[in-house]
């Protein structure tokens, strides 16, 4: 046997010369779900292989689970790769801890770790687990690729259900389940072997999407209360009746909100009042408590505390409306920049996000609860042009968050680069910027000292070959929906002499890399357009005769516009830029277009300029 395995690592060498051998691989992945006594048991089966000494990281085992789901008969072994055991688990070494994240106060999320680690390679890792839940959304929500860089080699996916137990199901990236039927139930199975895992590529879907996975839910369920996912009517009735009796406040608050909206002249200066002493008075803080994070704690709950989460905190401002006779509605939403959207067809948990929409007569107005600097009735990038779902009883629906427009995002760049006669280059910049960049500063701003915030501000790439000397970030208002960037710097060598001429180099570029369309196999999404302005003024150390290499320009494209002027006067150079990236989904048949504007306009902001001196 010793030389049988002597052989193998020669063999094992001589092939990761020609093919890379992964540190680590998934060389079976297996899990089965059982619908027993009206609980779900999931049985999970999982070999590892470890390859070297970088794939030990996958030999630091996480189970997670939350508060009221139950992990047994937990086992775990490291053998070697003829199936000789070299050792168990021990009951000591596994460790059961709360999952802690800075955003999370408490939470019900629990994590049971242990560690298996060998010192000689390869080895292999078995564990195996049992998990049971009285109360659930999903049947299943299976990835058979478990992590992103260890190949899964096998992986199968087991369903047993009672034939009177009505499911919904997606399956993506998988072939068909094998259904059989067994006496009074059905069982599914899927199976795939030698899994990939799919990149994102630039402003594709998100990686989530992407990878081969299996969702199962029930029709018919127990969650905190019954509900049931045939509709979203349905379903929204479930979360209705899930923060039921949690609209109340304590006497002194109900005073308050009499108080601070006695004056008031109209229900929108109401809702304006009280949002800002939301904003003053509370802050947010993950505590996922209670039917696993999905039930808000009470009004009073934030009237005691001051803080709480996206939900307590919603249900909180919704309380305070309603206690000043102004009906509004708890909205579900998913919640980031690059958003997964929500599958109409198929209702169920696809939200991450809790919102509050306050309909008006004339108009919706829309609150973020989380964040104590948002302007009143603004929903930024991370919410922005949205399916959500309106948590409003037998009213419940689908309804869409405003989409962030043009105007919204117009940003403005004024930049004088000065370049004297010793070569000395500086610039200042004054910058008027609303949309993405205005929520990421605005966030870098409220959260940061200000030494800490170069750091961010680098990551934004927002001038080529530029030394920040000092910065500068306001808001005139609370309620502004952008902010002014004031910066000061050292430029290396943007202008650069050459006899009784200056080459002029890109001062800052704005333009998106994109693969090139033989590559491209994904839809592409701009989550909201994209819309600068910017000036620069170049004062040269010479009068000026003539400029090369860069001209005015003009391009009218169904995807953007892209417009450049170029001026000078005496020793003055003016370069004036507006680009503008329509927001939207684009589908690979519409990919060639929209990547030929795109490199058309990154050719044009590439080009440098070379300056004529009299």
């Amino acid at each position: 046997m010793r030389l049988s395995l002597i052989l193998y690592l020669l063999l094992t060498t001589m092939v990761s010369v020609c093919a890379q051998v992964p540190d680590c691989q998934v060389n079976n992945y297996h899990r089965q779900v059982i619908l027993r006594n009206n609980k779900i048991v999931k049985l999970t089966e999982i070999e590892l292989q470890i390859n070297s000494a970088k794939g030990t990281d996958y030999a630091e085992i996480e189970i997670p689970y939350t508060k009221g789901n139950n992990i047994k008969e937990l086992e775990a072994g490291i053998y070697d790769l003829f199936g000789k055991k070299i050792r168990s688990l021990k009951n000591k070494d596994i460790l059961r801890s709360n999952v802690f994240s800075y955003a999370s106060f408490h939470s019900d999320d629990m994590k049971l770790s242990f560690e298996m680690i060998h010192n000689r390679y390869p080895y292999i890792v078995k564990y195996s687990y049992e998990e049971d839940t009285n109360e659930y959304l999903y049947i299943a929500n299976w990835y058979p690729r478990w992590y992103k860089k260890a190949p899964v080699k096998n992986a199968s996916l087991t369903v047993n259900l009672p034939v009177d137990f009505p499911i919904r199901l997606i399956q993506y990236g998988l072939d068909s389940a094998v259904i059989k039927r067994n006496q009074d139930a059905y069982i599914y199975n899927w199976t795939a072997k030698d899994v990939e895992y799919v990149k994102r590529q630039k402003y594709g879907p998100k990686y989530i999407e992407l990878q081969p996975h299996v969702v199962i839910i029930p029709e018919h369920f127990k969650y905190g209360v019954k509900g049931s996912s045939k509709s979203w009517v349905d379903f929204g009735k479930w979360s209705s009746d899930l923060k039921e009796n949690t609209d109340y406040l304590t006497d002194d608050e109900k005073q308050k909100v009499m108080e601070l909206t006695k004056d008031c002249i109209s229900d929108v200066e109401k809702i304006n009042v009280l949002y800002k002493y939301m904003q003053d008075n509370t802050r947010y803080i993950n505590v996922s408590l209670d039917i696993g994070g999905l039930k808000p704690e009470t009004g009073a709950y934030v009237c005691k505390n001051k803080y709480g989460d996206c939900k307590a905190l919603t249900n909180y401002m919704y309380t305070m409306l309603k206690e000043a006779g102004i009906r509004s509605i708890y909205t579900k939403v998913y919640a980031d920049r690059y958003p997964v959207p929500v599958n109409k067809e198929f209702p169920s948990q696809q939200f991450n996000h809790v919102i509050l929409c306050v309909p008006q007569p004339n108009d919706t107005i829309w609150l973020e609860c989380t964040d104590n600097t948002a302007p009143f009735n603004y929903l930024g990038s991370f919410t922005q042009n949205r399916t959500v779902l309106l948590v409003d009883g037998n009213e419940s629906k689908l309804t869409r968050t405003p989409a962030l427009k043009l105007t919204d995002v117009a940003s403005n760049y004024s930049t004088k680069v000065t370049i004297n006669k010793d070569g000395e280059q500086k610039m200042s910049s004054v910058a008027v910027i609303k949309g993405p960049v205005f929520d990421y500063l605005k966030g870098v701003n409220d959260a940061l000292p200000q030494r800490e915030k170069m750091d961010y501000l680098d990551e934004l790439e927002l001038f080529e070959q530029a030394d920040i000397s000092d910065f500068n970030i306001n808001r005139t208002d609370r309620d502004s929906t952008y902010l002014t960037l004031e910066i000061n710097a050292a430029l290396n060598n943007n202008v650069e002499p050459i006899g009784s001429r200056a080459l002029i180099k890109p001062l800052r570029s704005f333009y998106f890399k994109l693969e090139k369309p033989e590559k491209r196999t994904q839809e592409l999404r701009f989550a909201y357009p994209f819309n600068v302005t910017d000036t620069i003024q170049y004062t040269l150390p010479r009068m000026i005769k003539s400029v090369a290499g860069i001209q005015n320009e003009l391009i009218e494209s169904d995807y953007g516009h892209y417009k450049r002027e170029v001026s000078f006067e005496g020793n003055e150079l003016m370069i004036i830029r507006h680009i503008i990236i329509q927001s939207g989904v684009y589908q690979l048949s519409e990919y060639a277009g929209l990547y030929a504007f795109i490199r058309d306009c990154r050719n044009k902001e590439l080009q440098k300029g070379m300056v004529n001196y009299q």
